[in-house]
């Protein structure tokens, strides 16, 4: 019984392998849009962060964490549509070549992202803007990296 339960186990594992390494995306204009949205996203929840690390909106602890929360899951989406059918796809985007000429770098500058992203939330558990505001930089800082060697 064990032997057929690991043999099942074993056969729909291989079944479910390929549709999980499938080319999500049919062409590079789905990829860039993917990517693209998940950036805007991300720029809309940490815009709201900014507007309270800057006092033009009234700190909302709440609504910080909820913020840093959203950026920090995020920060894990718009990667996968680098890769694939949005392999070298920068024509008529903001992205550049280098990106994929120095892959290896770009992708320890988003997990430099995530990090930061990580702290961030971490920080939200103070419920203090003086708290919260460094690792907010932080994440800006990281934000910033990268576009300025991987983005026009």
């Amino acid at each position: 019984m064990i032997r057929s339960v690991k043999v099942l186990v074993s056969l729909g594992a291989l079944l479910i392998t390929p549709s999980l390494q499938a080319e999500p995306f049919e062409n590079a204009a789905e990829a860039v849009e993917y990517r693209q949205n998940a950036f805007s996203m991300i720029r809309a929840n940490f815009g709201v962060l900014a507007g309270m690390a800057r006092n033009e909106i009234p700190f909302n602890a709440d609504e910080a964490k909820t913020r840093a929360q959203a950026v920090y899951h995020l920060s894990y989406i718009p990667w996968q549509g680098f890769v694939g059918m949005g392999e070298n796809a920068y024509e008529g985007t903001e992205a550049l070549p280098g990106i994929w000429q120095n892959k290896a770098d770009f992708n320890n500058k988003a997990e430099a992202l995530r990090s930061a992203a990580k702290e961030l939330v971490e920080a939200t558990e103070s419920g203090s803007m003086n708290t919260i505001r460094p690792k907010f930089m932080a994440v800006a800082r990281s934000c910033q990296q990268c576009h300025e060697q991987y983005r026009d």
